[in-house]
């Protein structure tokens, strides 16, 4: 019995020894402990940090700690935290748990955050006091609702503030407040924080960072259009991830909201829809001077759960009448990209001055012989003339001498009566030769670039059909006439060359040559009259595809055997007479036609070398 008392109070002593040694080193390392520092905003464009938590300031000493535990109650290690911080310290019912850890050499600030973070706890400090609750805790609202107010000067506060809340306040950050806290002063563009000290601290260092002017870049170009230049720096260069286009006015500052903007070098400006500019005066034009046109604006995307900044990356403007092209924003690499881009690909074109000659050849021939014959008497009459007919004015009577044409009034109008005097016969030969000879040119010279498309178009308008359009009213009948006017007729012809520096020019021609050939005649009745107009016109095409058509500098390309050719033949004669032969062509008429035109294409390109002299020659032609 003794010895079992013995055994008990033993392990007693061994166990109370065992614990003082515990809190003698415990509080033995926690005097070494040394302050963290605070994390520093660093401004530079790259590997930027920053620590999204609450900072805790316990004691003035640099020296870390050394503390080894198992099982601990997590109250009890808070406890103990704060009292060597010498603060205060109070728990939500929500917290509890235990703790184990081992650490060596670690401060005590940093020690405290470890704790924090791996039990889901969340605090806040306030007159030196520590507030610890769960982070899930539906009940406390972590958030000290003192309103703190931060102006935004250059980016959107809207934007700004849906960031902060999404991505820091509601993310549960230890020693930040687990809501959304911050609202917007649309108006002054500031921002409204309903947190604590640490909450307006994180959101000032956030401002800290985006909240910057944004720079514009200037790149002038010289040899390219700005508008094809910024298309290719938009499709080629930048990430196709948004892009928004339209018309602004240079020289108006203002606030980048995240929408399409540009401006002109130095100063930025909101974008709009159209052209703006002052009014000319009397005649109630507009005048824009400057103007530049949105190519692109690259926007941020939301990746996953974490939301998108709001404010644009780069936006791309150019300015015709300056000739250059604004990049607002952008990394300098990638303001580098494109500068290098510009400077390989804003290269001089070559030209080539060409000279076209588009000649039509016509030729008309007609060969004309005709008999005609002419018979009277008392018994038969009869002519011919092509064809075979009686005499209108003398006709053939089986019964009766004569009549009279009545009109309506009674009134004769027209006696026709039977032949009466001697048997006459009468012949006439005609024979007729036309011929025709028409020459059309077309020679216009012009100065062609490299790669872009030049058309000649050389036509008239013609009219193509008349509609015609009749209405019934208390008036009479109203007459209505549409013409529909096209201008295709005549000669166009698309070029577009590749000027090789070997001396080549190789070509895709397309030639189109339109001409009238004939007109529909409609007749429509109104009113009781036949009213006669033009239907339709009918054209006839001429047309040509050439692909990569290969000509050396100063040598003619000749496109030829386009021929149309039409011949027609007509014989009329009298039965059985026209049969006989020899005789038989004195009762017979012939009329021949033929028709023929060609259509040839001369083009001769020159290419214009890359030297004032030729430059200052090509002016001139």
């Amino acid at each position: 019995m003794n010895n079992n008392i013995s055994k008990k109070f033993i392990s007693m002593l061994l166990l109370a020894a065992f614990a003082g040694s515990n809190v003698l080193l415990s509080s033995f390392a926690m005097e070494n402990e040394v302050q963290e520092t605070p994390p520093v905003l660093r401004s530079g464009e790259s590997n930027f940090t920053m620590r999204l938590k609450g900072d805790v300031n316990y004691i003035n000493s640099d020296d870390p700690i050394t503390l080894s535990l198992r099982d601990s109650d997590i109250l009890q290690v808070l406890r103990m935290f704060a009292d060597k911080a010498g603060m205060n310290i109070v728990f939500h019912n929500s917290v509890e748990g235990k703790v184990t850890l081992d650490l060596v050499d670690v401060p005590l600030n940093t020690a405290f955050d470890m704790i924090i973070g791996i039990n889901n706890l969340s605090y806040v400090v306030e007159n030196n006091t520590i507030i610890v609750a769960k982070s899930s805790a539906k009940d406390f609202n972590m958030a000290k609702q003192d309103m703190s107010i931060i102006p935004v000067k250059y980016i959107s506060a809207s934007t700004l503030a849906d960031f902060l809340n999404k991505n820091i306040f509601a993310a549960q950050k230890p020693g930040l407040s687990g809501t959304e806290i911050v609202t917007t002063n649309p108006s002054t563009n500031e921002l409204i924080i309903f947190g604590s000290v640490n909450d307006v601290s994180v959101a000032r260092k956030v401002i800290e960072k985006f909240d910057k002017k944004p720079t514009t870049t200037t790149f002038k170009v010289n040899h390219t259009t700005p508008k094809e230049m910024a298309d290719m720096v938009c499709k080629m260069l930048l990430p196709a991830t948004g892009s928004s286009g339209g018309s602004s006015t240079g020289g108006a500052s203002g606030i980048m909201t995240g929408a399409a903007s540009s401006s002109s070098s130095g100063s930025s400006g909101s974008s709009s829809s159209k052209s703006s500019g002052g009014s000319s005066g009397g005649g109630g034009s507009s005048l824009t001077l400057n103007s530049g046109t949105v190519a692109c604006t690259i926007n941020s995307k939301s990746s996953g759960q974490v939301a998108a900044l709001g404010v644009q990356n780069i936006s791309v403007a150019y300015y015709p009448q300056l000739g250059t092209i604004n990049v607002i924003g952008g990394s300098e690499s990638q303001l580098n990209m494109i500068k290098e881009f510009i400077k390989d690909t804003d290269k001089k074109q070559p030209q080539a001055y060409l000279e076209v000659s588009i000649v039509e050849l016509n030729e008309d021939g007609q060969k004309e012989l005709s008999n005609n014959w002419k018979i009277w008497s008392k018994v038969f009459s009869g002519s011919f003339d092509g064809e075979t007919s009686t005499n209108s004015l003398y006709p053939n009577f089986f019964a009766g001498n004569s009549y009279s044409i009545v009109d309506d009034k009674g009134t004769v109008q027209q006696t026709i009566s039977k032949y009466t005097g001697p048997l006459t016969i009468t012949y006439m030969i005609n024979y007729l030769v036309k011929n025709k000879k028409a020459r059309v040119v077309v020679n216009p010279r012009i100065v062609i670039t490299n790669g872009v498309e030049s058309k000649i178009d050389v036509t008239q308008d013609y009219l193509e059909s008349v509609e015609i359009n009749s209405s019934t009213s208390t008036g009479g009948t109203v007459v209505t006439r549409d013409y529909n006017v096209s201008d295709d007729q005549g000669v166009q012809v698309s070029i577009t060359p590749f000027i090789s520096p070997d001396g080549y020019v190789t070509l895709n021609i397309k030639p189109e040559y339109s001409t009238e050939i004939g007109k529909v005649e409609g007749k429509e009745e109104i009113s009781g009259k036949v009213v006669e107009y033009t239907a339709a016109t009918l054209l006839s095409h001429r047309n040509l595809d050439l692909k990569n058509v290969r000509i050396k500098d100063g040598e003619t390309l000749v496109i030829a055997g386009m021929i149309q050719e039409h011949e027609t033949k007509t014989v009329s004669k009298i039965p059985v007479l026209g049969d006989l032969p020899v005789v038989g062509g004195m009762f017979r008429n012939t009329l021949s036609h033929k028709d023929k035109s060609e259509m040839m294409i001369l083009i001769t390109p020159k290419i214009i070398t890359d030297n004032d002299d030729a430059v200052e020659n090509t002016d001139t032609l």
